[in-house]
């Protein structure tokens, strides 16, 4: 007689709670233990060490760094005002000009931004 799923008995026994109990407390065990290995490693390897000592960063090489910076910010101040503010010739071959931000920036809200495929940049010729 062939067995069919109807006539199968279920399982007779399952797993054991004791089983799953010593399981777990091994499982805990064995924590317990690696922990314990792992402080007593750090007490004796790490006892008697102090902070690291604090050394000074080693010289880069290049220019020497200002000692009070603070000092030439009215000179850096004074010279991009006055790259700001001034008329000349960034490039006279090409027809580039350099001229006050203030009136490039009324220039811009009169005319608009230049289409970038007009050949005409305003230059004179």
């Amino acid at each position: 007689m062939s067995r069919t799923p109807e006539t199968e008995a279920p399982e007779a026994r399952d797993i054991s709670p004791r089983v799953v109990l010593w399981s777990a407390a091994g499982l805990v065990a064995s924590i317990a233990v690696a922990v314990g290995i792992v402080a007593g490693l750090v007490h004796l390897l790490g006892h008697g060490r102090g902070p690291a000592p604090v050394t000074a960063p080693p010289p880069v090489a290049g220019a020497p760094l200002d000692e009070v910076p603070y000092l030439g910010g009215a000179q850096v101040r004074a010279r991009a005002e006055a790259d700001l503010t001034r008329y000349g010739w960034a490039d006279r071959d090409a027809g580039r000009a350099i001229i006050p931000i203030d009136r490039a920036m009324d220039l811009l809200a009169r005319k608009g931004w230049p289409d970038p495929d007009d050949k005409d940049t305003g230059a004179p010729e």
